[in-house]
């Protein structure tokens, strides 16, 4: 890896007015890093923005405009880090879940690497409903070796027959692509990692509970002990895309309290776990 020569430059975040965004920006504005903000909503509040641009992912148009909008705006080569933090959950249309969770994350993550210069990073937000991505390694290189187009023709056709929920389906995709992305970028000095959080006490947290249901919601934070703080995710992410991570490339950091290292050496019981709900929302 080459060490980092905008180590002054903006970092770019998306999702950034609420939950895990907005501690991402929190932490970044307290150490004075200039911030380029990214949310369907206004810009986050009792943040100072160099920029702040409204886009909808799930439209392939402002996608399209945002790029040219952030590329007349700013000098792009000098962004330290992209951060893709906008999601969302299981109880929307399982559509909408692939086009922001996996396409709008690629397509970002591409045309910002175009632009990006050694030294500078990606970060995406997986989730550990995302944790089983290894089962289905195969099909998630096949679908992201697809355009878009054909991605979503993917989808549409297999998206009831997949082994998963969309939403988790959608998270395992964005780990494998955070790991075929640091491929992809190898020798260009970028680095491409993603942080999966276990459950986080954000306005989403009820939206979570409705999608995988209390009784499964609750076990999870029987083991981890409560939720995390939306900073504690946002430590995890700031370290890997400012801080003195520079060797670290490719990585899926899980940031869960200890439940998944329960899971792997066997102090969590899966098989006394309440049946997770199931949902898919035409």
């Amino acid at each position: 890896m080459s060490p980092t020569n905008n180590a002054d430059g903006a970092t770019i975040v998306t999702g950034a007015s609420s939950g895990i965004g907005h501690a991402v920006c929190h932490r970044l504005a307290a150490s004075g890093r200039p911030i380029i903000s990214v949310d369907i909503e206004q810009k986050p509040n009792e943040i100072d923005v160099e920029g702040h641009y409204v886009c909808d992912l799930n439209n392939e148009s402002d996608v399209a405009k945002l790029f040219v909008d952030l590329a007349k705006d700013f000098d792009l080569s000098s962004v330290a880090s992209l951060i893709n933090v906008a999601g969302v959950p299981g109880t929307q249309p399982a559509s909408k879940v692939f086009e922001v969770n996996v396409l709008a994350v690629r397509r970002l993550s591409r045309f910002l690497a175009s632009h990006l210069t050694a030294g500078s990073t990606i970060v995406n937000v997986g989730s550990i409903s995302g944790n089983g991505w290894q089962q289905r390694i195969d099909t998630y290189r096949s679908v992201l070796q697809l355009d878009d187009e054909d991605a979503r023709a993917w989808w549409s056709d297999r998206s009831k027959s997949v082994e998963i929920d969309p939403y988790s389906f959608s998270k395992e995709a964005v780990i494998v692509w955070s790991m075929l992305q640091a491929g992809e970028l190898q020798g260009t000095g970028i680095r491409c990692n993603v942080v999966s959080p276990g459950p986080v006490e954000t306005p989403l947290l009820p939206t979570f509970r409705e999608q995988i249901g209390d009784e499964r919601i609750d076990w999870v934070l029987s083991h981890s002990g409560r939720a995390a703080k939306p900073d504690e995710i946002a430590q995890a992410i700031e370290w890997l895309a400012i801080g003195e991570s520079g060797w670290v490339n490719g990585h899926h950091l899980v940031v869960d309290g200890g439940y998944t290292s329960g899971l792997l050496s066997g102090w969590v019981d899966l098989e006394s776990a309440p049946t997770p709900k199931i949902t898919h929302v035409d």
